[in-house]
């Protein structure tokens, strides 16, 4: 509350936010929020998204050298001097293998230049972030009236400001590269296919729907666990905050044996919650595993049946891009493995920013009125010289 207007007004209690609670669940509620606290980030962002697409198209193409080499041994492409019309200074084999080798190097380098540069932005911003949420909302919690902070649990309070606001600084460090990175690549990946070879990418079309129901049933469930574990994580908060608080009373009357089981029977809660969570991870993380084997095997039976019925004279594809298909068709598991073990963490991400959505949108008891006029400052006391204060103090006051 801002004590420097005048006609401002008090009301019964906190109203709470207007926001209904299931638009909390939702990514735009989310995306909101974080915009909210991002103001003045935006470019550090936009060159962490430039690097990441750079890791991405390194990484769809990483191994189309490697394919053009397999193609050349065979010897159903040419050499590297022959298709770029270069003198033969040296052999041409030696020439070729020399510079699809040296191709494999540069893709290396620059994909962990892009991966390594989109880091560094994203702490930048991730930093920014959790220093504009713990400031608003420490400066929000002090305009929230005594009523609000009597009837709450200062652990809980606390776990929303350390821990929560930890998560999502977190994830935009640590975890938000590896998933925008990893639906850039399942783009591109997509876009390739369908540009290299049609029925491929067919089979590839055929992976989403099954990983997308796949998904919405586990995202389900480990989003509900998340918000559960949170919710234990808040409820052990409260009890250590309570115990540390009041062990004057509860050592005077020989209290420690029930505040133990209190907060054993907390921990324990918070401990199943955990455990259901990553057990839910490992179950997605292994039907994944067994959809891309079997995707790998179906690209398999596909590409030698191309390669044995040729298209005219030439056939429809080569060992090379065999080769290339299953890689690439790794590249569509690869980052889907990354997602699937960011899941858990994306699930705590709604689940923190709902918590502290909840305290942001609380209005204060005590507002100003839209008419109100700043007040004058508060006249200083007349200073009373120093001589004469120890003159008072010599005869008594």
């Amino acid at each position: 509350m801002n004590m420097n207007f005048v006609g401002a007004h008090a009301m019964p209690q906190e109203r709470p936010a207007k926001v209904k609670p299931q638009r909390r669940d939702t990514l735009r509620y989310v995306f909101r929020l974080l915009k909210r606290f991002l103001v003045g980030q935006h470019r550090v962002f936009f060159l962490a998204l430039v690097m990441l697409i750079a890791e991405a198209a390194t990484s769809i193409f990483e191994a189309a050298p490697l394919a053009y080499l397999i193609d050349y041994l065979y010897g159903k492409l040419p050499d590297l001097l022959t298709y770029f019309g270069l003198p033969a200074i040296i052999s041409p084999r030696i020439a070729t293998v020399v510079g699809l080798t040296l191709a494999l190097i540069f893709m290396a380098m620059l994909n962990s230049l892009g991966d390594s540069l989109a880091e560094i932005y994203l702490a930048k911003g991730g930093r920014a972030l959790g220093y504009n949420l713990r400031l608003a909302l420490y400066t929000h919690l002090q305009r929230l009236s005594l009523a609000f902070h009597n009837q709450r649990r200062t652990g809980d309070i606390l776990a929303r400001i350390t821990g929560d606001v930890s998560e999502i600084e977190n994830f935009v460090i640590g975890s938000l590269s590896d998933i925008v990175g990893s639906l850039l690549q399942l783009i591109g990946t997509m876009a390739f296919l369908f540009y290299a070879d049609w029925q491929i990418a067919l089979v590839a079309m055929v992976i989403i729907p099954v990983m997308t129901v796949v998904s919405n049933y586990f995202a389900q469930r480990i989003k509900t666990t998340a918000k559960t574990l949170r919710a234990r994580e808040g409820d052990l908060a409260s009890a250590s905050q309570e115990m540390l608080t009041s062990i004057r009373v509860i050592q005077t009357y020989n209290g420690g044996g029930h505040e133990l089981q209190r907060f054993a029977e907390h921990n324990q809660k918070a401990v199943a919650a955990a455990l259901m969570a990553a057990g839910l991870q490992a179950r997605f993380s292994w039907v994944v595993k067994v959809l891309e084997a079997l995707s790998i095997s179906t690209v398999v039976w596909v590409g030698i049946w191309l390669i044995d019925h040729p298209r005219g004279t030439m056939p429809a594809i080569t060992v090379g891009m065999l080769v290339l298909f299953i890689d690439q068709i790794k590249n569509m598991f690869k980052p889907t493995r990354k997602i699937i073990k960011e899941w858990n963490t994306i699930a705590k991400i709604y689940s923190s920013v709902e918590r502290i959505g909840e305290l942001l949108d609380r209005k204060p008891a005590v507002s100003d009125s839209p008419n109100a006029i700043q007040a004058p400052p508060l006249p200083r006391p007349n200073r009373i010289p120093a001589s004469e204060l120890r003159l008072s103090e010599r005869c008594g006051g």
